[in-house]
Formats: structure tokens, C-alpha cells, sequence
């Protein structure tokens, strides 16, 4: 095993709990804070954080150029709609953990694979294989398994569990447009334009809902930020180092992180139902990230 890759699982496990550590923290507070509020202040302390160094890097007169020049319209559209899909993802998952176990939470959004090789191959007319169909519904049923049934649920499935798959469903969405951008734009424009739009989006969908906070649980929200840019960065450094087909299994330690958070912070013990469900997950998402990985779009003309 050469340093390289060594270093670069080192950049990946870190990622890993940075991503399964931000997503507790919305359970630390109370459940009555409304998700698309969470989801502005991630947003925004992570916009905070990470436009000094935009700034550092192009100047405060060719930043201006770098957001509105006419060039850039593509993909800052391409920006846009992705900083969507991370705001639906980040309220699912904020409804989620507060009202599941985080490691079924967790597990249920590691499903996001299966749904981003579906829109690729629906959008980027990617192929897919019988393996391919096959690994999707053993990784699906290991969902409907973590996901259910809930006794204390009205009904088969809980709504938290359902928020869950939703988020998987917009994270796959986000991996997709990710994917075009990551050879089209640098890591700081990217990065800031996703989460400055993401910020004017919600300003006005929250400001009819804020709900005012102790300042104990709004520093708490506003520390997702930080950890998302840093947990972005953790995985950019990991990534440049190594293929990512090798790296695929580290991201799965993120569900061994929030089991053992769920289990120190709120004494969440998984179920074995749960955890059978989540070796499932695991075992079909890595054939699908290894056999079928969602290619990056081809880099567009400036």
C-alpha cells in the first residue's frame, strides 16, 4: 500500500466523521426548530467560511467577475441547482435524526449511490447492467429493512425514516450536478457560489418561520457550516490522492461514526434488524460505486 494512499483513507476517515458528527448536531437541539432554518444556518455560517479564502483567491475586483461575468451563467446555474438539492438534503436529514436513531438515518442516506447511477443513467443516458439493477435493490431493501417496521409509528414506516430516503434521493441528485462541476470550476468558486445561493434561496422561504434560538443551540446549527466546508476539503485532498473506486469503503465508516455517536451522545443501540439492513446498504452501494461510477460530465467551453 503506497504513502499516497495511506494518506489519502487518512483525508477520507476524517471526511467521514466530520459529515456523520454534522449531522447529529440538529439532535442536540430541539426538534420544534424548523429543517429549512437548520438548513440556512449550515448554509450560511459554511458561505461565511469559506468566502475568505474565494476573496484571498481572486481578488475582491475578479471575484465580482467570477460570480456575474456572462461566461459563468452555465455553471452557475449548474451551482444553483445543486445548492437546491444540498437544502433538500439537509432538511430531510436534520427531520430525520431528530426523529430516528441517527445510524438508521445515516444508513438510509447512504443509499444516495443507488439513486445518483439512476438519474445518471436517465439524464447522462448512462448504462446500466443487470449486476447494476441487482446491487440497487439488494442496497433499497437494505433501506426498507433499517426503515422498518417502526412499532411506535402510526403506520408501516415512520415519517422519519421516509425524510431519510428523501434526502438520499436529493443527495444523489447533488453527486450528479457535483460531478459536472468538478472538472468545470475550481473548489472555492464551487464551493461558495453553492453555498451563497443556497443562503439567498432560503432567506426568504425562513424569515416567515425563524423560530429565535438560545445561543447555545444556534452556535450548535451554526457549527455545521465549518464542519461541511472542512469535510468538503478533508474529501477534495482524499480524492486527488487516490481512485476513488478504493476510496468508496472509507465513506462507509460514516455509518460506523454515527452509530457509535448515537450511541455516546443519545444511548442509541441498533437494532440487528438495523444493522443487517445496513450491511446491505453497504455490500450493494460498494458494487455500484466500484462497477458503476457516476462519470463526470465532459468539461464545457468558457
Amino acid at each position: 500500500m503506497s504513502r499516497d494512499l495511506v494518506k489519502a483513507m487518512a483525508w477520507a476517515i476524517v471526511a467521514a466523521f466530520l459529515f456523520a458528527f454534522m449531522f447529529m448536531l440538529p439532535k442536540l437541539v430541539s426538534d420544534a426548530v424548523p429543517p429549512l432554518q437548520v438548513a440556512f444556518l449550515r448554509y450560511f455560517a459554511g458561505f461565511m467560511t469559506i468566502l475568505p479564502f474565494f476573496l484571498g483567491t481572486y481578488g475582491p475586483r475578479e471575484s465580482v467577475a467570477q460570480v456575474v461575468g456572462p461566461a459563468k451563467r452555465r455553471l452557475n446555474l449548474m451551482h444553483a441547482l445543486r445548492a437546491s438539492c444540498g437544502v433538500a438534503s439537509v432538511a430531510f436529514g436534520t427531520y430525520a435524526v431528530t426523529h430516528i436513531p441517527l445510524a438508521n438515518a445515516q444508513s438510509i442516506a447512504m443509499t444516495n449511490g443507488v439513486f445518483a447511477v439512476l438519474l445518471a443513467a436517465t439524464f447522462l443516458r448512462e448504462r446500466l447492467t443487470l449486476p447494476d439493477i441487482g446491487a440497487g435493490i439488494v442496497c433499497l431493501s437494505g433501506a426498507v429493512i433499517v426503515a422498518g417496521p417502526d412499532p411506535g409509528a402510526p403506520s408501516w414506516i415512520s415519517l422519519g425514516a421516509l425524510a431519510a430516503l428523501l434526502q438520499a434521493f436529493a443527495w444523489g441528485a447533488e453527486v450528479v450536478f457535483l460531478r459536472f462541476a468538478a472538472v468545470n470550476d475550481t473548489p472555492q468558486r464551487t464551493l461558495t457560489l453553492v453555498n451563497g445561493s443556497a443562503c439567498l434561496g432560503l432567506l426568504l422561504l425562513t424569515a416567515w418561520l425563524w423560530e429565535r434560538l438560545p445561543l447555545h443551540d444556534l452556535l450548535i446549527l451554526l457549527a455545521m457550516g465549518p464542519l461541511a466546508i472542512v469535510g468538503q476539503y478533508c474529501n477534495i485532498r482524499a480524492f486527488r490522492m487516490a481512485e476513488t473506486a478504493k476510496l468508496v469503503p472509507i465513506k462507509y465508516s460514516g455509518l460506523v461514526f454515527a452509530a457509535l455517536l448515537g450511541l455516546v451522545f443519545f444511548d442509541e443501540w441498533p437494532r440487528p434488524a438495523a444493522i443487517a439492513g445496513a450491511a446491505m446498504i453497504c455490500g450493494g452501494a460498494l458494487y455500484l460505486a466500484r462497477h458503476k461510477p457516476v462519470q463526470a460530465a465532459a468539461r464545457v467551453r468558457p
